[in-house]
């Protein structure tokens, strides 16, 4: 089927591309040639570059077929689909988030600060009149993580908060930026990747409220908006001048995969930029290790086995340094152990920082013991108490 040639501004709802459409300012592929054109993606795609040339057809056999057609939302479709309606009307302005006597107040405090401007940047839709203050927090948690990154990386693991599209972002945040780090990015990109990480999700709040609100599966139609929110979340950064291209880059693939298995183009291997590697690694496990409204959260150490069984579609180099790098539960921290008992952490191995040395009471009570979680294989921590 041949296309007609127009501008970008002349197409219509349910028209089919022809061709690959390229951002013209960052050459960044932003749509595949055989995409359908839906009404809020042509919006966004019309405020953007509305005299953009391209080409395209009519099609008429591809609405229904969606339409009819359903899939489940849940960790193997998705990875990190969360079906919550978003309100962002929540009162975060003197809200502790934290216990009193928490182990790092200032992690935790710039960790909830982070929480409150991206409930500020959800409330109001916009983000340009809060990027001073998005610049400002990002700063703060990008010079904690490079002092005492671990105290950050205990903040993030806790999950106190209560909404979890907001910690979502926050986490994947602190995880980008700590391997970033740890990969050899210096503190001025680190503070860039950040800010990629906090805002990679930040198109959903463009995906139709009815959807966040359905109850069970979604039709294909509603799981391919859903998909839509990187190309969204493209579209929204793209617009404000002091956002880097690498920025924009990672926010756009942070679904896609080195298998090709990825969203929203699919593509493969080098294809990839380097931070949406990095934020794919740390949105997966953070996704896969917080709780959702369709499943329970998985522990730490089930995070860890599932980014290693699908390891053909990260990163290697990153994965294994990810994996090597973090180091979950600090010394002197409390955990509880998938049989039940709850421990201290004593020591952390440096080539097995998920499987530390804890302390326990002995059953009987006669006193304590230790239990090196690096030969004690059928046991794993299950959280951060």
């Amino acid at each position: 089927m041949q296309g007609i040639k127009m501008r970008i501004k002349e197409l219509e709802p349910g028209m089919v591309l022809m061709d690959d459409i390229y951002c013209p300012q960052t050459g960044i592929l932003l749509l595949k040639a055989g995409t359908v054109l839906r009404r809020a993606l042509l919006r966004a795609l019309q405020k953007n570059n509305p005299d953009l040339y391209c080409y395209a057809c009519r099609s008429s056999a591809i609405s229904r077929n969606e339409e009819i057609l359903a899939v489940k939302a849940d960790p193997a479709a998705a990875e990190n689909l969360s079906l919550e309606e978003v309100s962002g009307k929540e009162n975060w302005e003197n809200r502790p988030l934290f216990p009193p006597g928490f182990v790092d107040r200032e992690a935790g405090e710039i960790y909830a600060q982070a929480c409150r401007v991206f409930n500020k940047i959800y409330s109001g839709r916009k983000i340009k009149p809060y990027l001073r203050e998005l610049y400002n927090v990002i700063e703060s948690l990008v010079g904690k993580l490079l002092i005492h990154p671990e105290m950050m990386i205990y903040v993030a693991l806790l999950k106190k908060i209560d909404n979890s599209t907001f910690s979502h972002a926050v986490n994947v945040c602190v995880f980008s930026a700590f391997l970033g780090k740890v990969a050899g990015i210096k503190e001025p990109l680190l503070k860039e990747l950040a800010l990629a990480g906090i805002m990679h999700d930040i198109g959903k709040m463009d995906i139709p409220v009815e959807i966040w609100r359905k109850k069970g599966r979604l039709t294909l139609l509603e799981f391919n908006k859903v998909k839509e929110h990187s190309l969204y979340s493209y579209f929204r950064l793209a617009n404000i001048d002091q956002v880097d291209m690498q920025t924009l880059m990672g926010v756009l693939q942070h679904h896609e995969r080195l298998d090709g298995s990825g969203y929203p183009h699919g593509l493969k291997n080098d294809e990839l930029h380097l931070w949406s590697k990095i934020l794919g690694i740390a949105d997966v496990f953070d996704a896969y290790t917080s709780e959702r409204s369709y499943r329970k959260a998985y522990s730490y150490h089930q995070g860890l086995e599932h980014l290693r069984q699908n390891s053909a579609r990260f990163d290697s180099k990153l994965l294994n340094i990810f994996i090597r790098s973090l180091s979950f539960f600090p010394i002197g921290s409390r955990v509880l152990l998938n049989t039940g008992e709850n421990g201290i952490v004593m020591g952390i191995h440096k080539h097995y920082p998920y499987r530390p040395i804890i302390r326990v009471a002995k059953k009987d009570g006669s006193g304590e013991k230790l239990i090196d979680l690096a030969e004690s294989r059928s046991v794993f921590i299950e959280k951060l108490l």
